[in-house]
């Protein structure tokens, strides 16, 4: 979906995201309307994850060459703070865009804008996050995500056939993300951009 300059300017960039959330849950909060204790702990945990890899994640120089080298410099990011696959990811476009000084990169929350998420359903659903990088008119080519090819793969699988509880299997997607050390997202990002 093409959008509007004005639109992208007016969005939070990383850092102001990351305040927010912080703000919020230090008063007991997160953002969506699901205010439950279950969203508060999930929050907990993004932003467990997000801290990790802000420290720990390093680019590959593959990845960062794909991002110099791209025509598509506005980088958008649809996301929640709720959402623990947001917290192993995000981290690794801030470090990019970080590293790649022509790049500007915002982040939307999803459910404050439902008319541009509809553009980016996943199966129907209103998977998180959702990564799109737009040319200088924001025209984007496509979009990447909710989350690298083998993770969604286990997410789906377990859909269909259910063979964990919902924490158990959170566990294992957390333990997966882990194993995996930005490795396979590094690869699809960077084709992604090529």
């Amino acid at each position: 979906m093409k959008i509007d300059s004005n639109f992208f300017s007016n969005l939070p960039d990383f850092n102001t995201y990351y305040n927010h959330i912080l703000q919020l849950f230090n008063e007991g909060k997160t953002t969506g309307p699901n205010q439950s204790e279950a969203m508060l702990n999930y929050t907990k945990l993004s932003l467990a994850r997000t801290k990790r890899g802000l420290k720990t994640f390093k680019c590959s120089a593959e990845l960062l060459d794909a991002a110099k080298n791209s025509s598509k410099k506005n980088w958008l990011v649809i996301t929640e703070a709720w959402c623990g696959d947001a917290g192993n990811i995000i981290p690794l476009f801030h470090l990019l865009a970080e590293q790649t000084p022509d790049v500007t990169l915002k982040i939307m929350i999803r459910d404050e804008h439902p008319i541009m998420m509809e553009n980016y359903l996943t199966n129907g659903a209103k998977s998180i996050p959702i990564f799109v990088a737009y040319d200088d008119e924001f025209t984007p080519v496509q979009h990447w995500g909710p989350r690298p090819k083998p993770a969604q793969d286990l997410v789906m699988s377990n859909k269909v056939n259910p063979q964990m509880s919902y924490e158990d299997f959170a566990i294992s997607l957390q333990k997966w993300y882990q194993e995996d050390k930005t490795e396979t997202l590094q690869k699809e990002i960077t084709e992604y951009l090529r």
